[in-house]
Formats: structure tokens, C-alpha cells, sequence
């Protein structure tokens, strides 16, 4: 293994748990790769942590262990799969058949997620530097998971990345996999696709989506992934509307609504600028009792740039002129760039502008099969906000 000399505060910061390098890290900036390859980290010749190298956002490699004689082989990768998998335990005991079976640095490497959609497990490469090591990180996986189906992989960073099985792991792999939660069926979008089409993050909204929507008239704002609609609808909305800028959201949309039998309620589905809606909406005077929206930390159209640092106040006081007097509104984002509390603030303000006053219900943590590394981030970028306002 290599030796790749670090500085004395780099030093000091992995021994205290960070678990990413950044160039500025390394003594010389020439020992980093891309390549995925397995490096000794040391300092003045003293051993500070194993690593691998691989550029993935800010970062040029993760940290895989702080034990000086660790072997990197398939049976350490294992026994981190395997305390992983225990951790789910309580899910699949819940009945629980979607999740995140690995969460990347928060389970103890960074670049690597498996998803698990009822026996088809998604395997996605963060960075191309651990992709190079997959076939070690497969016969871990293979020889820790109890039962599946099929193995699929997507690599992140690849100009046109979709969903494709893996040879001698998927004896009869499918483009899509209906799952159920809750009572609910969300078709999961596989071979060939470049997401699944649902975010098992959002789980736990969902199912309060579903229990508040009885009767309701409900807007959703930028619903792609989430599967809000289908939620709502499943829960007993009245009347719908969707609003998404990509036309995939739309497609993905019909499938889940048809998977549930809900073509009689198809809601209004609006390929548009959510800002352009938002326009329309206030002149048309439209009025929801329960909205969503998933907010994106950036958002480009042909009239606007959204930053959710800058502009998050303005958008949601946009958004809460159009509830009526008891309106439901559930607000989520997967973005660092944010944390709960300006989040709130946020909407606090915003409450406070329109003369309007609410009461919190809940706020979303990220469920268990997401957890977090708190050494690299204070708090989940996942963040979700459910707010009852009053009259």
C-alpha cells in the first residue's frame, strides 16, 4: 500500500473522525489519483488512517479505517455491510420491503449506496475511483445478503448513467418493480432508467401525506421522485394538482396512479415553470388544503434562477398565499446547503409576511436506513417540515 504523507491539521481532523480528504489535505498534491486505489495515510512516518483516493464533490478520497494493520479485503467490506444490514433489521421486521440497505459514509464508506426494492438491489457508484474495486465490494455484498433477486448498478458522473444489471448477479432482471408501502404501490423504474422514480427517503412524509389528505384539495410543487401525488390521491384527495418542469415526472406519475387504480382522479398534471405557475395561480385566485413542495438547493428557467440560500422566503410566501384558512403544507429538501432551522425561519417569515400564523406538526428526521455521519455533516441534508396553518 502506498504512503501518502498528509499535514499535521489533516492529521489531527481524521483522527478525530472526518471522513473525507481534500487536496489540501496531502503534503503533495501530486500523490493524489482517481484511481480507487488503497493508500496509508501517514504523518512524519506515523500511520493515521487507511484511505482510498477518488474525486467525488469537494473530496479526492474516503477514509476506510483508523487500525494501522486493517486488511482491506473482502471480509473487512463484509463486516461493514453486515452491521449495516442489522441496523435495517427493525424495518424488515416492520414489513418494511424498500430501503436503503447501505448509506455511504453513514454506514462507514463513503461512495457506495444499495437501495432495496423488494429483492432488486440497486447498487450506485458515487465516484469512479471505488467502482474500480467492484469487484471486491461484490463478493462482499454477495456473500453478507441474505436473499435477492437481482443485483443492478448505476454509475454516477457518466455522461448518459442508467440502471443495468449485473452480469452473473441478475438471472432475471426487470425494468420495473412494484413495491408497497403502507397500502400503497410505487412502481420502481429499473433497467435502463436513470433513477428508480422514488425517493425511499421521503417515506415517512409520505405516509402523512396519505393520512391528511382525506377530502382535500391539494397542490404538489416540483413532485418528481417524491411520490406525494400518488400518496394524497391514495389517501382520499378530492382534487389535484401537480406541478413538475420535467415531462418524466409526468410519465412516472400515470404508472404509479394506474398501479393503484386511481385513473378516475387523475389530477391536473402542469409540465411548467413552477414560478410561471405560481403567477398563474395567484391571478386565478386558486386555494389548496394541503400543498407540497420539494425544494431544490437551485433552480434554473427561462425567467428565474432559484437559489434556496437567497430566494427560499420569497418562494415560500408565494406558495402559502394560495392555502386556505387550515391549510396542510409539508416542505422538504435534500440539500446541505440549508439547515432545519433556516428551513423554518423560513417559513416563519414567510407566515409572518401574509399575516398568517401556524402551528408545527412535525419535522421530518431522516428515517433509519439513512443515517449520518456526524463528523462530515452536523445534520442530514434530508429535512422535512409539516405545518398546519391557522386562521
Amino acid at each position: 500500500m502506498r504512503e501518502v504523507e498528509i499535514t499535521g491539521a489533516a492529521a489531527s481532523k481524521i483522527e478525530g473522525g472526518y471522513p473525507q480528504l481534500s487536496l489540501k489535505d496531502l503534503e503533495h498534491t501530486s500523490d493524489a489519483t482517481n484511481n480507487g486505489e488503497w493508500v496509508a495515510l501517514v504523518k512524519s512516518g506515523h500511520f493515521v488512517a487507511s484511505a482510498y483516493l477518488a474525486e467525488e464533490g469537494h473530496g479526492i478520497g474516503w477514509i476506510l479505517s483508523r487500525k494501522a494493520n486493517q486488511t482491506l479485503d473482502a471480509d473487512f467490506f463484509a463486516g461493514l455491510m453486515r452491521q449495516a444490514f442489522q441496523r435495517r433489521a427493525p424495518l424488515v421486521e416492520q414489513g418494511v420491503t424498500a430501503y436503503r440497505l447501505f448509506n455511504g459514509i453513514g454506514d462507514g464508506l463513503g461512495g457506495l449506496t444499495i437501495d432495496n426494492f423488494a429483492g432488486q438491489v440497486v447498487l450506485t457508484w458515487e465516484n469512479e475511483g471505488l467502482y474500480r474495486q467492484r469487484e471486491l465490494l461484490l463478493t462482499a455484498l454477495t456473500n453478507t445478503l441474505a436473499e435477492y433477486q437481482n443485483l443492478y448498478e448505476l454509475r454516477r458522473g457518466q455522461p448518459t448513467a442508467t440502471i443495468t444489471p449485473i452480469t452473473d448477479f441478475a438471472p432475471a432482471p426487470v425494468a420495473e418493480q412494484v413495491i408497497s408501502e403502507t397500502g400503497t404501490e410505487y412502481p420502481i423504474q429499473l433497467t435502463g432508467a436513470s433513477k428508480p422514480s422514488l425517493d425511499l427517503a421521503y417515506r415517512p412524509v409520505r405516509t402523512q401525506i396519505k393520512k391528511n389528505s382525506r377530502a382535500k384539495l391539494t397542490l404538489h410543487l416540483l413532485f418528481d421522485q417524491t411520490g406525494f401525488v400518488t400518496a394524497s390521491l391514495a389517501g382520499g384527495a378530492v382534487q389535484t394538482e401537480a406541478v413538475d418542469q420535467k415531462k418524466s415526472a409526468k410519465t412516472a406519475l400515470v404508472t404509479a396512479l394506474a398501479a393503484n387504480e386511481l385513473t378516475t382522479t387523475m389530477p391536473k398534471v402542469r409540465t411548467m415553470d413552477l414560478f410561471g405557475f405560481l403567477d398563474y395561480a395567484t391571478k386565478h385566485q386558486l386555494h389548496f388544503d394541503l400543498i407540497t413542495i420539494n425544494v431544490p438547493a437551485f433552480l434554473r428557467s427561462k425567467k428565474t434562477t432559484f437559489n434556496i440560500r437567497k430566494d427560499l422566503g420569497s418562494l415560500l410566501t408565494q406558495v402559502l398565499a394560495l392555502t386556505t384558512k387550515q391549510a396542510d403544507v409539508f416542505m422538504t429538501t435534500q440539500t446541505p446547503a440549508i439547515t432545519t432551522r433556516s428551513f423554518r425561519q423560513a417559513a416563519q417569515r414567510a407566515c409572518q409576511t401574509l399575516g398568517r400564523n401556524f402551528m408545527e406538526k412535525q419535522s421530518f428526521q431522516p428515517p433509519r436506513d439513512f443515517p449520518v455521519n456526524h463528523e462530515f455533516q452536523k445534520e442530514s441534508p434530508i429535512k422535512g417540515l409539516w405545518f398546519k396553518l391557522q386562521k
